[in-house]
């Protein structure tokens, strides 16, 4: 079997089974949702049981859908701009710094706008991630295949986290290298797989690799001044979920909002009087709004009720490490199962339910329990 026939990565016309009904992930590129896009997603969570989750990519997803929710949903997500192109529905995989401005959103919705114009980058695998960054690191997820991350004459080009030779990068020459990825893929989802891997990719368009770009660990809440002296007011969804009533108030709050691979939502732009106001807002809304926060960098997979091969309730455990870590601890993730979904690669600590119990890493050793009790325990909860 291909890798792409095995890609099984949701989107809107192709929905993922699970325990809970049909799941769609509906792509945001850059993470930027308008206000109109935020209540028609509000209104598509009906359709099933409410919940909208913040995924790891700054897209949403819907859960609990009916199986023959997929058409329905098409046509609501076409006619509010959130599915310009039904064949690229599950390859506009972009992400933007929810602090970026003008310049940076500019070439992300080229980018956007050229990947879904041409009919042969469809055929991407739908893993395949491209980033433009403004310079804060915020963009650049480590795994990212393609980046235009800012430089002296403009943007220069990454591949798979290394930049290149090319003397100004454009977001054709991104495309580009999507293509040239195509050319030499084999069965790869990603380009540091391909053979050859990203030196492969430079070479097929005359360029050479040189230095590493560096990602910004977390994007954590509170608010942030702006070059233009205005500010971005960041909250967090614990571990990512929200119901629909909450999305559509989410929608009144502002013009726009920006979803972050760290499962924030942002508000850019804001006045200094109006800062607090709309933390208000948020913070009644259910989000966390101040920096010092377990939530940080916390996350679970579905587990039980959202997963059929989920063994624990991760979910439930890392509700209560959430009052009880640190804002500053690293990376932590509880799995249901072996599977380890949404599991960071710089997790510090790991927990995972196996055939044979509950694995906890942490601390550079590995410990096995048998129970969420002693998981918690083991953790320092």
């Amino acid at each position: 079997m291909s890798a792409l026939a095995a890609d099984r990565c949701p989107g809107v016309r192709v929905l993922h089974q699970a325990e809970d009904g049909a799941l769609a992930r509906i792509r945001v590129p850059g993470g930027r949702v308008a206000a109109a896009q935020l209540r028609a997603v509000a209104d598509a969570a009906a359709l099933g049981s409410g919940l909208v989750e913040l995924t790891s990519r700054a897209n949403l997803q819907l859960r609990g859908l009916p199986d023959d929710a997929g058409p329905e949903l098409v046509g609501r997500m076409a006619a509010t701009g959130l599915l310009p192109s039904p064949a690229h529905d599950r390859v506009r995989n972009l992400l933007g710094s929810p602090l970026a401005g003008p310049d940076a959103d500019a070439a992300l919705s080229a980018l956007d706008r050229g990947l879904c114009a041409d009919p042969a980058l469809a055929a991407l695998p739908r893993r395949f991630l491209f980033a433009v960054d403004d310079g804060s690191g915020l963009a650049l997820d480590p795994g990212t295949d393609v980046a235009l991350v800012p430089a002296a004459n403009g943007f220069a080009l990454a591949l798979a986290g290394r930049l290149t030779s090319a003397a100004r990068a454009s977001t054709d020459l991104a495309l580009d290298a999507a293509r040239a990825f195509l050319a030499v893929r084999g069965s790869a989802w990603r380009i540091a797989q391909a053979p050859g891997g990203a030196d492969a990719v430079a070479e097929r368009m005359g360029l050479t690799l040189g230095a590493t770009v560096g990602a910004r660990s977390t994007l954590a809440p509170g608010a942030r001044r702006l070059d233009d002296g205005r500010f971005a007011v960041t909250a967090m969804a614990p571990l990512g979920r929200l119901d629909r009533d909450t999305v559509a108030a989410l929608a009144g709050l502002a013009d726009e909002l920006r979803v972050s691979r760290w499962r924030t939502l942002t508000v850019r732009g804001v006045a200094e009087a109006e800062v607090a106001p709309l933390q208000r807002s948020l913070d009644e809304l259910g989000l966390i709004v101040a920096p010092d926060t377990g939530w940080t960098r916390l996350s679970a997979c579905p587990g039980v009720g959202g997963c059929a091969k989920a063994r624990i309730d991760v979910r439930s455990a890392a509700r209560r490490r959430a009052h009880v870590r640190s804002a500053r601890a690293g990376a932590e993730h509880w799995s249901a199962c072996e599977r380890r979904c949404g599991e960071p690669r710089d997790a510090a600590i790991s927990v995972v339910a196996t055939p044979d119990g509950i694995v906890v890493t942490a601390g550079g050793g590995e410990r096995r329990v048998g129970s969420t009790e002693q998981a918690l325990e083991a953790v320092g909860a």
